[in-house]
Formats: C-alpha cells, structure tokens, sequence
C-alpha cells in the first residue's frame, strides 16, 4: 500500500508547486513611514507565544508586520511569512502551507512535512502538523511565524489544528496573526498566562503626529495643525482613509474645502475612488484596472494573456507609480495584488460591465494556471468564468493527484458540490478521484457505496484503465476496512488481470496482498509479494511504499514470532524514510510504532518510548490495524510499568473506541481483551472476570463460548486462556491449551506457542505436577529465547516467574544457550538466581552488594508494619515467593527473624 508514484520526473509537476509569493512578507517601499508606538509594542510582545492583530480593512496591519519582521532578522531572530487566501480552508493544503513557510525561512524546518504532503503519503493534518512541531521542538533559536489574511479562513478544521499547534509550540517559537475580524480560536488560557499580545484598530490607527508624516508624504505638502486635526479625527487614524484624502489633497486646488466635505466614511472613499481616482485615468489604464481586478494575484505575463495585449509590465509600472493601491507580493516585484479596498471598489465597478468580457478574461486565466499546474486556480477561474463543463473537465483532471499525490480530500469535496452529479458521472476519474477520498479518509461505508457504482459503471470499459484503477482501490479499501481474506483474495486477481500495469500500481496492490498473507497465515506467499512491491517502488522510486513494504515485513516477522527479524526490517525501513520522508512522518510512524511494540517485548524499554513518541501522533491515522494496536498497546503496557494504571486503561479505552469509530472490531476486541489483562496483572481477578463477561471473552459461568479461542486473534485467545487459569481451570482448561498450541503449531505461530507453553507450565504447577511443569517450562523458555520474546514472561503471573527461578537454580537441567537467557529474563523481572554466582565469604562483601533492589524493597515495607499477604499484594508475587525472598534476606543479613533483619538493616543505614 502507499499512495504516489515515485520519481519526481514521472509525477504530475503541480505536486511539488507552491505559489512562492505567499512565503514573503510585501516589498516595503523606502520611503515608508516609521511607527515608533505600533513597533514598541510588537517588540514588547517578541516573547509572548501569540500576538493578535485585528483590524478591518485599510489600518495597515500588513505593512506594519512586514516592518516589524524587516527589524527582527537582522538581531537573528528568524521570522516565517504566509500570506492566507481561501484555498487555505483545505486542511492539508493549510499546514502544507505553514510548512513550507517554515522551510522558506529555516531549511531544517518542515522538511519531512513537506514530502509527506508532496511525496504521495498517506498525509493527514494531523500528521503532517505532528511532524511540524517534531521539527519545531529542535530549533533552539527564537522564530516567529506569521500567518497574515487570516479571516480568509473559516475552516474550522484549520482552526482545530492550529489551536492544537499553538497549544504545544516549545517557548522559542512564537505566532502572530493578522485577521480583519475577531480570531476563531480559543486563546483565553492565553490570555490568563499572560502569553497573548492582542492588538487592535486602536493600535493600528496612526497617532496624530504619523498621521501629520504620512499626509506630507502622500499629498507632497503639509497640512496646517487644525487642518490635520479635523482630518486625523473624522478618519480615527485609519491609514487608508487617510491616504486617499491625501491623493486627493494632491490634486485639490482647495484643500479647505476638500477637507470641510470629507467625512472619512466608506460612502466617502466610494464617492473618491469613482470620481477622484478611477474616472481620471485615461481609459486604457482605467480599462487595465478593470480587467484585472478579478484576479486575486497577478503578474505581467498573466496579465498580458488574459487581456490579450503586450504592455502589461509598463501597465503595472504605471499604476505603482501612481500610488493606486497596488501591493507587491514578492521581493522580485514579479507578483501583485491590489489592495484589498481597491479591489472591492474595482470588482464591484467591473459588475456594471458586459459580463461576456469579464467570463472570458476568467476562462484564458484558467488556462494559464492551468499550464503552469496550479490546479486551484485553474479550477477556480474555470467556475468564476462560469464554464461548468471546463471546471468538470479540470477536477477529472485534478482529482486522482489531489487525492492520491497531496491529500487535500476537503478540496476535491469541495468541488463536487459545485458540479452538477450528470458531469460528475460521465467524468470516471472524478469518482476514481472520489473513491480514493472516501477509502483514504476510512469513510468505508460511502466507500465502498462508490466502488460498487464505478464497478458497474466500468465492467463494458474498453481499454481497461479505469477499470485497472477501481480495482486497485478496490484492493486498498478491503485491507484498511479490514477484510483480509478479500483484500488477499482481489489482490492475487489484480496482480494476475494487469500483469503489464504501471510499476507503483503494482507495489499498491503487492503490498495489500502482503497484508492479506499476514492476516491469514500465508507467510511465505506474503513475502513473495513483497518481494515484488520493493522491486516496483524501486523502479518508480517511491520511498512511501518501500516503508510500507518493510512495515509489513515487520508484521509478518512478528506474527511468526521472529522478532529479531522484525527489529532487521525495522531498521531497514527507517534507513530508507529518513532522508527522504524523515522518521517523524506517517510513512516513518508505520515502523516507528511497530518497533516500539518489539522493543518493548525485548526489554528495551527506553527504546520502546523512543519509538513510541515518534510514531504516537501519528497513531489513529493508521489504516491497518496491526499499527494502531501496536501503539496502543506499547503505550498502556509502558504506563503500567510506570504504575499509572488509570493512565493505561484510558489509552486501551481509547484505541478501542477507535476500532469502534472506524468499523474496526478487531482493533477494539484486541484491545479490550489487554483491558482485561491490565486487571488481571494488578491481582484484580473478580474485576477482570466481569469485564472479560461484559465483552464477552467469557461466560457466566466461567467456561469460554464455544470456539471462541480458536476464531480470536492470538493476543485475545491468550488473554481468555489466562483469564480461565486464573478461575481455577481444570481439565477444560488443559483441552483449550492444548487445541491452541496445535493451531500456533499449524500456522507457525512460534511466538504464540512460546506464550501458551508458559500457561501450560503454569497450569502443571497448579495441579502439583512440578516435574512436569519444569519441563514444559524448559521447552517454553528455549522456544521464547529463539523468538527473542523477554516481557511476555517477565508480565507473566508471579507464579510463573517462581518456575523460572527454580529452572535457573537448577542450571545443568537447561537447554544449551538458555543460560544467559535466564539471567537477562530474571534481571528484567528484578529477580536474583539463587545460583547466579558461587558463594563469598560474608567478610568480603557488603550487605548492600548482596541484597538485591527487590530485597530492599522488601526491607522498607517491613518497616512499614505489612505482613507476607500484604507484601505479596504489594509486590503482585505468591506468598511462597515472599517467604523465600524473605529466607535469601535473612541468610544475607546473618539474622533469624524480621525484628533482627530490621536491626541490622538499620545499623548498616540499607534503608
């Protein structure tokens, strides 16, 4: 499974576009005017996490935050600029963006976030936003981060994630953010900690003596005081008013009486804009502004083609020097866009004129952006000029890459339901496009409604090709809903109906085969197809699906029990992503998560939490569930050891509401059955029962519904069988071990026939047959060794734990190369093997070297006053274990009883 083609020359160029004009603070004109207030407090306000600006229209929030960002780099603070427009209301297309402001300003910044969104990943905000702040984490140095035009968007998934981003941002980073209306966010904690500068008009608004500058500046010639002060007051400060009083200014032959008629209102500015500014231009420049005032941003090429002339660049010369509102959007001064005012004033102005022309100018500007694979806005002027069979024809074009290559599902919704269903049909790639939304964003009913529909709709198709893709995804969705039977079943049909398909396709469907072959215990033939998708993602490059590949190679390798094979493939997995994806990424957090899961199961602990927060953001994006169990249950199983038990029980109770969100029972039933487990690990046997009878794991009566273990996932047939040795068992329960140890034997479950052969040793043990017990045991710990398996014993039942004691006293009875096994085993339990090293005389050794960490705590709740039941609930041991350790303690310390071992623990300062 992965979701791109791989080499940058075979993919769709617009994958990698991003509109570089939107990464740049505004060219700043040098004769622009210095704000000594409005820049003291933005630098007051330089440490604070966020600084709001709010203003309306005109108050120069733009220019002045492109000021302050001019003083900030040269002190070395780095600062990162987006300008925001409504395509920003796409999630994924949002954080691609702030990404790549990020890369703009600082390359080591959001790089692996910007192959995820670029490089055909399975990207999700979420994800791509995790990755971001990874980076963020690292940078040492104090960014900003700007997002300008922010009430252009009104997404409220965009506003989701950047409150989250906000709400984990390290103390170096800081965001501000420019809107023309109150921000959407909840920044009221904020505001509490005193991390939130909030500025507005009141702050933006020119002070009498800026104002008294910036009039001089524009009108060529001051105004008298009370002039000024009756222009200051009936304009508030406002910038924009002020400057088109003062063109005016410039032309009047009476300022007087100029000034006694301006009220500063907006009907004011109309009136101006109309009769001062737009009527006396000669008509060619007046027609320029016209015509190009539908265009949100524009340059001299683009201009020259959809007006259909060849002058622009001295057209837009023109304008700048006349000061007629015109904003450079890039420091080259290639791209432009006329000032928000003005171009209100202009597009309402071009409404009064023939439409056909405006129609066209839409359509030739489609065009352009089209052949530069802009698809946003190739898309966007195809339904401005109203042409809804172009537009349709457009997001046919666009809709697979949109989808498969960049993620942006809310984008390609979006156009749906601008197109009548009638074009949305006789356009195939529009619903291909569709599909891969619905099955990518796991919506598997709506999924699997529209294969059904394009099914039918291809089965008379001619060449194949669309034919060829829907049964691709067909593929993909059985493996993410979680059907592996189909999902190995219609992969085997596809790989063998399009022998000659193109290479990344074929990777797709081979790594889905792998995926079935693991579910249902066709090892081998799972590898072959891997074998097959590496070969097709090498040829086409494409790093995503090699991850996969690996990813489930892991799982193979851990469902046989393998799990030194699963670390090899791990490694390998992550050695590919992390120069071209990086390991904090959705690609990365596939292997991040399964090592995680292995290292733990190793005994490697730190490691396993090392994995574990790499891949953890990462962790409800998974379409497999064999990710997301691993997470989950790394994660729990970590908070237990730390003894936060509430903690691990609302993770399990999390991932299992996943399942239950996404139609995935088994992820919920694996993690459910881990629920039980955790009570049981606590002594908590009466609580376990009743939540193994609440899901059904057990009946009421103790005994397993019929063939309930053999139909479970191995983790859940092992949690009932545990569950039922804890009752009591009996005979029932020896037939239920031993049918489960022939099935991991048939499947080659060596993982899981290691862990029954420790309940079948235990279950000997509680029928006083020791000897065999022993030796059941032996088998079942040379069996976990080659397996590499540590925890599964060390979480094991203390009794279980007291076996292996006695297996490693009795040493020369152990299998060869179980030695050292046995003695990474007890260590990882806390435990001392009785026989670990030959006997020192007393005289040559501490107590302190002698007692082991467990023994001293066993000393401490001594000296508490707890009795051999209370220590052995304390420890989660048998009372027959403590008696022993308490014997070990007893001969250390040279005393007979607790009284004289508390004595002499007191005179050796142990406690």
């Amino acid at each position: 499974m992965a979701r791109a083609t791989g080499k940058s020359g075979d993919r769709p160029a617009s994958a990698a576009v991003l509109v570089e004009s939107k990464l740049a603070p505004p060219q700043l004109s040098l004769r622009l005017l210095a704000r000594s207030a409005l820049s003291t407090r933005l630098h007051a306000g330089l440490m604070q996490r966020v600084i709001s600006a709010t203003a309306p229209a005109g108050y120069g929030k733009t220019t002045a935050l492109a000021q302050f960002v001019a003083q900030l780099e040269p002190h070395g603070i780095t600062c990162a600029w987006l300008s925001l427009d409504a395509e920003d209301n796409d999630p994924l297309h949002f954080v691609r963006y702030v990404a790549a402001a990020l890369h703009h300003a600082d390359a080591r910044l959001g790089r692996s976030a910007l192959a995820q969104t670029d490089g055909g990943t399975m990207a999700s905000p979420d994800a791509v936003v995790a990755s971001l702040l990874h980076d963020l984490m690292g940078h040492d140095h104090r960014l900003l981060l700007v997002l300008d035009d922010f009430h252009l968007v009104h997404d409220d998934g965009v506003h989701r994630k950047l409150e989250w981003l906000i709400g984990h941002l390290p103390p170096t980073i800081g965001l501000v953010i420019a809107s023309r209306t109150r921000l959407p966010l909840s920044l009221s904690q904020l505001r509490l900690r005193g991390e939130l500068l909030e500025l507005d008009a009141s702050h933006f608004g020119l002070g009498l003596d800026e104002a008294a500058d910036f009039v001089g500046r524009v009108s060529g010639a001051p105004l008298e005081r009370s002039q000024l002060q009756t222009l200051h007051e009936r304009t508030e400060g406002w910038i924009a008013g002020l400057q088109l009083a003062s063109l005016a200014l410039r032309e009047s032959g009476d300022r007087g009486a100029f000034l006694a008629a301006f009220s500063g209102t907006d009907r004011d500015i109309t009136d101006y804009l109309g009769e001062q500014v737009l009527d006396s231009l000669r008509p060619a420049l007046r027609d320029f502004l016209l015509d190009t005032a539908g265009l949100d941003r524009f340059c001299a090429e683009l201009c020259d083609e959809v007006l259909q002339r060849d002058d622009s660049h001295a057209m837009l010369a023109e304008i700048q020097a006349r000061n007629l509102f015109l904003s450079g959007l890039d420091r080259s001064r290639t791209w432009f866009r006329y000032h928000h005012l003005f171009a209100d004033y202009l597009r309402g102005r071009g409404k009064e004129r023939p439409g056909e022309a405006a129609r066209a100018i839409c359509l030739r500007a489609s065009d352009w952006f089209n052949r530069h694979r802009l698809p946003h806005e190739a898309v966007r002027y195809a339904f401005d000029g109203q042409d809804i069979e172009r537009a349709a024809d457009l997001v046919a074009e666009f809709s697979g890459e949109l989808v498969q290559y960049r993620g942006e599902h809310a984008t390609l919704l979006g156009w749906l339901t601008r197109l009548p269903q009638a074009l949305i049909h006789a356009r195939p790639k529009i619903r291909t496009g569709h599909a891969w939304s619905l099955v990518l964003t796991r919506r598997h009913a709506e999924a699997d409604q529209e294969l059904r529909a394009l099914e039918s709709a291809c089965a008379g198709d001619g060449d194949g090709g669309v034919r060829c893709v829907v049964e691709m995804i067909r593929c993909v969705y059985f493996a993410l809903s979680d059907q592996p039977l189909l999902a190995k079943s219609a992969s085997e049909a596809w790989l063998k109906s399009w022998p000659r398909a193109e290479a990344f396709r074929t990777g797709v469907v081979a790594n889905v085969l792998a995926a079935g072959c693991s579910a249902t215990d066709a090892f081998e033939q799972g590898l072959q197809a891997l074998a097959i998708a590496r070969r097709a993602f090498e040829e086409c490059g494409a790093h995503y699906g090699l991850a996969w590949a690996s990813a489930l190679a892991m799982v193979i390798a851990m469902r046989r029990g393998d799990f030194p094979e699963a670390m090899a493939q791990a490694r390998l997995g992550l050695a590919t992503v992390e120069p071209s994806l990086g390991v904090a990424s959705y690609a990365g957090s596939m292997l991040t998560l399964l090592a995680a899961e292995v290292c733990y199961e190793q005994g490697e602990l730190a490691q396993a939490q090392r994995y574990l927060d790499l891949g953890l953001p990462f962790i409800d994006e998974h379409g497999l569930v064999e990710m997301s169990a691993a997470g989950y249950l790394t994660r729990a199983r970590l908070l237990r050891l730390r003894g936060d038990l509430a903690g691990a029980d609302s993770c399990l109770l999390e991932g299992e509401s996943l399942g239950h969100r996404l139609s995935l029972p088994r992820l919920a039933r694996i993690l459910a059955a881990e629920r039980c487990v955790l009570r049981l690990s606590v002594a908590s046997l009466d609580d376990a029962l009743k939540l193994a009878q609440s899901y059904g794991f057990i009946g009421h009566g103790g005994a397993a519904p019929a063939g309930a273990v053999a139909a479970e996932e191995d983790s859940v047939g092992l949690a009932i069988l545990r569950l039922r040795l804890a009752q009591g068992g009996g005979a029932p329960v020896a037939g239920a071990l031993n049918d489960a140890l022939r099935r991991a034997q048939r499947d080659g479950h060596q993982a899981q026939q290691a862990r029954l052969l420790l309940l079948r040793a235990l279950h000997q043990h509680r029928s006083h047959d020791q000897a065999l017990a022993l030796r059941t045991l032996d088998d079942a710990l040379a069996l976990a060794a080659r397996c590499g398996l540590l925890r599964s014993l060390v979480d094991a039942e203390p009794q279980l734990l007291d076996l292996v004691e006695a297996i490693a006293a009795r040493r020369p009875m152990a299998p060869p190369g179980v030695d050292d096994y046995l003695r990474r085993l007890l260590a990882a339990a806390g435990r001392t093997p009785v026989a670990a090293a030959a006997p020192e005389p007393p005289h040559e050794r501490s107590e302190a070297e002698e007692l082991t960490e467990r023994e001293i705590k066993i000393l401490r709740l001594l000296k508490a006053g707890l009795g051999n039941r209370e220590l052995a609930q304390s420890l989660f041991l048998s009372e027959a274990t403590v008696k022993w350790h308490l014997h070990n303690i007893f001969a250390k310390l040279g005393v007979k009883n607790r009284i004289g071992a508390l004595a002499r623990a007191q005179e050796k300062s142990l406690l």
